[in-house]
Order: C-alpha cells, then sequence, then structure tokens
C-alpha cells in the first residue's frame, strides 16, 4: 500500500521519474532472475524489492493529471441531470453529464450549471433528459488571494467545466430514470420531504438530513461554523461513525446466524446489501463511500475466522478506493479517514488500558473519552494544516454529539418506516426535533466558551510532512519498544520546532504590500502589524481580507479611509497630503473623476481637483510588479521605490 502511494505521488508531482522506475524495476528483475536457480540470500529482498518497484510503476502509470483546455464555445447538447438543483444565491446550481454536443469532446462530460431562478427549476430530477445550448468554459478560480482552489477541487471529481442556462434555454425531454443511483437519489429526496412535512424547524431539520441522509446541501454556514469550531463537523458527513452504527446493530440483531456455515454466509450478504443499500440512498458520497468499503473488508475479514489484521483491511479498502480513483489521494475527507480509523485502532486500546473504571456508565464515557482523543491523535496534522484551527473542546462536544448521532439515526429510520401512519410519524418527529434542538443549544453552549478555539494557525507542506513523520515513528517506537524509533521522533519534533522558528522570524520581518482583486483596498504590511487603507466607506469587507490575515499570521488590522484620512502617523506609515510613507516605500496618489471599469493613470495632473468617486489603481516602474491580486514583497527591492496610486 505504501509503495502504491508513493507511485501515485511520483505520477502526480515527478512525471521524469517514470524512466527512473523503470530502470529499478529491470534491474531487480535481473537480480532475481540470477537468483533463481539457488534462491539463495538476497534472493528473498530481491523479490521483495522487485514486486515494491513494480506496485510503484503501475500505481505511477495510473496517476493521470489529463490535460484540461480553457474551452469558451457555444454548444448544443443533450445531457442527463445527475443532482437535483440546489438553491444559491442568484440560481439554481447543479451537475449534468453531456451524452451528445456539436463537439465530441464534451460528450461523457460532467459540468456545472447554474439555472435561471424560476419555478420550473424545481421540477427537475436526477435522471432528467435536457435538451439546451449554452457557452461551456473551463471553472476558473477566483483570482482572490489566498482563495480556495474550486477548480482543482472541481478536477478531483473529474468536473471542468461550467455553463449558465436561462430558462428559455433548456427544455426537459423525459422524466424517467435510467438507472439505480437515479432511482435511489428520488428515493432520498422522498425522505427528505417526509422530513420537511413533519419538522417545521429548518435548521433542525437541515441536520437530522445531514446526518441521517447525507444531504447537506441546505446546511446553513452558521451551522457549519459552530459544528466545525468545537470539533464536531465528523457527524454531519455521513462516514465511518454512521456506517459503525449499522455494522454494530446489525451485528446485534442478526448474529445468531453464525452458528452453522450456511447462516455465516447469509449473515455476510445480508449486512453487506443493507449496508450497501444504505450508501446508496445517502447519495454514495465519498466518505459513505469509503466506510462502506472499509466496514465490507472488515466484515468478509471476520466471517472468514482467520487471524486477520484490521490493517490489512483498512489497507485493502484504501487500495480498492485507490485503485478506481487515484485522485482521492488528494480529498481531505479521505486522508482524515484513514488517518481517524488508523489512530483510532492504534491509540484507542494504549489509552484504555490506563484507567479501568468498575462502573459501566462511567467505564462508557471514559471509552467515549479515549475514541475522541485516538481519533485527534491521527488527525490533528491534517486538520490544522486543511483547516487552520484546533477545537480545544472537541472531546466534550463528542460526548453530545455521539450519542445524539446515535439517537437521530435510530429513530429517523423508525420515523420512515412509520411514516405511513401520521400519528406515530408525528410523535417520532417530536422525539427527533427535541434531540436534535438540545444538541444544537449545548453545540452553541460550547462555542461560546471563551479561548474554545485556537484560530490562525498556519503549517507548511514541509511542517506537515514533518509532524506525520513525526507521529509514525512514535507509533512504531510504542508498537516496537526500540529507542532508534524514540530517537528519530524526538529529532524530528526539533527540526519541526526549528522549521516552526524560522518561519514566525520570517513572519515577523515580512515586508508587504497586497493590491486586492476586484477591490479598492492597499493592504501594508510590516511584521504582524498591517494597515488597510481604502478609498470608499465599506459596510462590508473585502472577502480575501480575513484570509491574509490567517495565512500571513496578522494582528487586527488597522482601517484607514483615505477620503476623511488629512494625516496619519506612525513608526512605519506616514500618510500626509498626497503621499503614502510605508517603511521606506513610497505611495503617491491623486484623486480624479474616473470611470469604475478604468484601471490606467493617464494624466493625473490635469483631473487632479475632480473627484467624484475614488478607485484604487497602481502603477509601478519595477516590470509591473504590483498589480491587482498579488503580493509585491518589499523585502526583495534592493532599493527603495515610488508607486503612483490613483484614487
Amino acid at each position: 500500500m505504501s509503495f502504491w502511494i508513493v507511485g501515485l505521488m511520483l505520477g502526480f508531482y515527478v512525471p521524469q521519474a517514470k524512466l527512473l522506475l523503470l530502470i529499478i524495476s529491470i534491474i531487480l528483475a535481473v537480480l532475481v532472475l540470477a537468483k533463481l536457480k539457488t534462491k539463495t540470500y538476497p534472493f528473498d529482498s530481491y523479490l521483495s524489492a522487485f514486486y515494491a518497484s513494480c506496485f510503484a510503476l503501475l500505481a505511477f502509470l495510473s496517476a493521470r493529471r489529463p490535460s484540461i483546455p480553457n474551452r469558451n464555445e457555444k454548444q448544443h447538447f443533450i445531457a442527463t441531470v445527475l443532482e437535483y438543483p440546489t438553491e444559491k444565491t442568484n440560481s439554481y446550481q447543479s451537475v449534468i453529464q453531456i451524452n451528445q454536443a456539436d463537439s465530441s469532446y464534451y460528450e461523457n462530460q460532467k459540468i456545472i450549471v447554474y439555472l435561471k431562478k424560476d419555478t420550473s427549476v424545481l421540477q427537475l430530477k436526477p435522471g432528467d433528459q435536457l435538451v439546451a445550448q449554452a457557452r461551456i468554459q473551463r471553472i476558473q478560480n477566483s483570482n482572490d488571494l489566498f482563495a480556495f482552489d474550486y477548480q482543482a477541487f472541481m478536477a478531483n471529481r473529474e468536473v471542468y467545466y461550467s455553463a449558465y442556462l436561462p430558462t428559455k434555454d433548456y427544455q426537459r425531454i423525459t422524466e424517467k430514470a435510467s438507472s439505480i443511483p437515479f432511482a435511489a437519489e428520488q428515493f432520498r429526496f422522498r425522505l427528505i420531504n417526509q422530513l420537511k412535512k413533519h419538522i417545521t424547524n429548518d435548521e433542525q431539520r437541515q441536520v437530522i438530513s445531514a446526518l441521517t441522509l447525507g444531504y447537506r446541501k441546505e446546511l446553513s454556514p452558521e451551522t457549519r461554523s459552530y459544528f466545525a469550531s468545537t470539533g464536531a463537523m465528523h457527524v454531519l458527513a455521513v462516514s465511518g461513525l454512521h456506517v459503525g452504527m449499522i455494522y454494530l446493530f446489525l451485528t446485534y440483531a442478526i448474529g445468531f446466524l453464525k452458528r452453522t456455515q450456511l447462516g455465516r454466509m447469509t449473515f455476510v450478504i445480508i449486512i453487506a446489501l443493507l449496508l450497501w443499500s444504505y450508501a446508496l440512498i445517502t447519495g454514495f458520497s465519498p466518505s459513505v463511500q469509503r466506510a462502506t468499503v472499509m466496514f465490507s473488508f472488515i466484515l468478509v475479514a471476520n466471517s472468514l475466522r482467520r487471524p486477520a489484521s484490521i490493517y490489512n483491511s483498512i489497507a485493502a479498502s484504501a487500495f480498492l478506493l485507490l485503485l478506481i480513483n487515484p485522485n482521492l489521494i488528494f480529498e481531505v475527507g479521505f486522508q482524515l479517514s484513514y488517518a481517524a480509523v488508523s489512530s483510532i485502532v492504534f491509540f484507542f486500546p494504549k489509552i484504555e488500558s490506563l484507567w479501568s473504571p468498575q462502573n459501566k456508565v462511567i467505564n462508557w464515557f471514559w471509552q467515549l473519552f479515549c475514541v475522541s482523543m485516538a481519533a485527534q491523535i491521527g488527525t490533528f496534522a491534517l486538520s490544522v494544516y486543511y483547516f487552520h484551527q484546533f477545537p480545544l473542546f472537541f472531546w466534550l462536544s463528542n460526548f453530545i454529539v455521539i450519542p445524539a448521532a446515535y439517537i437521530i439515526l435510530a429513530s429517523t429510520v423508525l420515523f420512515f418506516l412509520v411514516s405511513p401512519a401520521n400519528w406515530l410519524a408525528a410523535v417520532l418527529a417530536k422525539v427527533l426535533s427535541s434531540v436534535t434542538f438540545v444538541t444544537l443549544f449545548l453545540l452553541r453552549e460550547i462555542d461560546q466558551i471563551p479561548n474554545s478555539l485556537i484560530e490562525n494557525i498556519g503549517i507548511s507542506v514541509f511542517q506537515l510532512s514533518v509532524l506525520l513523520a513525526c507521529l509514525i515513528a512514535s507509533m512504531f517506537f510504542i508498537k516496537l519498544k526500540r529507542k532508534e524509533f524514540l530517537f528519530v521522533a524526538v529529532s524530528l519534533f526539533l527540526f519541526f520546532q526549528i522549521a516552526a522558528f524560522r518561519q514566525k522570524v520570517a513572519l515577523f520581518n515580512q515586508t508587504k504590500c497586497i493590491v486586492y482583486d476586484s477591490a479598492r483596498y492597499l493592504h501594508l504590511i510590516n511584521g504582524r502589524k498591517n494597515y488597510l487603507i481604502y478609498a470608499e466607506n465599506k459596510e462590508e469587507e473585502y472577502r480575501s481580507i480575513p484570509h491574509a490575515l490567517r495565512e500571513l499570521q496578522l494582528d487586527s488590522p488597522t482601517r484607514i479611509q483615505l477620503d476623511t484620512c488629512q494625516n496619519f502617523s506612525t513608526p512605519d506609515l506616514i500618510i500626509d497630503k498626497r503621499t503614502v510613507l510605508f517603511v521606506n516605500q513610497t505611495f503617491q496618489y491623486k484623486k480624479r473623476k474616473v470611470k469604475r471599469q478604468q484601471t490606467g493613470l493617464k494624466n493625473p495632473e490635469k483631473d487632479d481637483q475632480q473627484s467624484h468617486f475614488s478607485d484604487l489603481a497602481f502603477k509601478t516602474t519595477i516590470d509591473s510588479a504590483l498589480e491587482k491580486g498579488k503580493i509585491l514583497d518589499f523585502n526583495n527591492l534592493s532599493v527603495p521605490e515610488t508607486f503612483i496610486a490613483d484614487f
């Protein structure tokens, strides 16, 4: 498994390594053949190395990064709707798959479509066929600094293009679902409508839908925020927790079948069918897909009644998923899922053995705490790297959300089973609403605890790699009790501290200027101190500014509205008349009447007294280093320069 991952990473990032892997495989093959007759030492080592190199080479060849052209052309096409439309601010969003198009290039391509807001859009469902015309273009990232790489995110899902569809430009030609996944998606939508019928509170219904059916598209940003800040976000994604609950319940419910050979086979078939049916109903999301594959391997391994390592089952499920879709290795959820499961399997028994309470209730809470700690040990580095925060009370929130998830999941299944009896469904809906209300209330209270969340943590890819290597070395030390691994773990941890110290020094010495794309803001940064200079009074702060504060680990900025600022003076910034002096760099600005789309500086002296409104635009004498959406690093300038800012 490890060599397969190495091969994938080489395939994605080092395409030149193909020849090297091929040469290594050939050399090892020759060495194996030379020792094949006698099979004397080191034949076994040669053979193992040969298998490893072949695995890495095959993984390298399976890694695919297709070159996607930046097309932008109008097409007539017939397509299949893959998802129910989701309401956005100005449109509805869905995903379709093109069956036929003017250009054969687009056939079988999945594209994101934005549909004009209209009541007819709500009638679309997965499996519907559309005939349409639209301009199809490559998904583009925002030019904002530190923005999420949406293009790469969708490329991992093999979605490369998008289109806008006004109502007049498409027509539904059939409503028939043509496959099991479409029928399952429509069945899930009917279940969600049952919840809407009996549970009127939007937030409670959205949480129940996410927790039980994997439908998270309607969750509000506020709900997501306090689930994330309390370390409870994992319950909103149908994953190993939910599939594990169902697996354990079914194991206890029909465990009596394992008494005979035929019964064991029936037991495996029934549980596997029910697990995969649940995965299908919940939309077969990547998280539930991973969990179902993992538990399927565990189910088969246990049914064989042979000594099998749980690590082998975990590795086999990961290998199968990566074999089907190598791009999964870049999925944050994939990485976190397997890191959490592996960490729980390894650390949970060791943490649990530290204390053995006699009281069953206390023992249950202790085990829950141990599971939370074990999962956090394995996912800490990845969580900090991807989300830049760490919830200190994750263990407390898990005391709430895990029992609540079990109650909500079981009650929801019963609710769906008795839904034909309205009075009984209404009773269960009240139970669901009450449990969800209490859960949300307690999570909000945890979120309000002072200093419950450490935010704006930034580590580099290098630091992440060192932390993960340190964790692996520590696990080997705990398992094998060899001091060499302890020495490696301590050395790596010290190395991480040195790298973190160097990063902090660099951050304290940074001197930068940021001009945000599509915004009239000038961000001047000196160490952690920073100043936001803007021309107009804005109610909402530009969306990239909080990202810059986090990524560059800055203090809260000093905001300066230039139109109302007659003079301003600090040790590193002076504003006086038409000059901004920052550290040793000078910005000269003039007000003039311009059109909003105008960005050049033509004749500032002529329009000096005309100030209809203010608009930031910049020119520089050092090869246009100061552009919108870019960072100018003053540390790299050998001599002070003068920049002209046009307000």
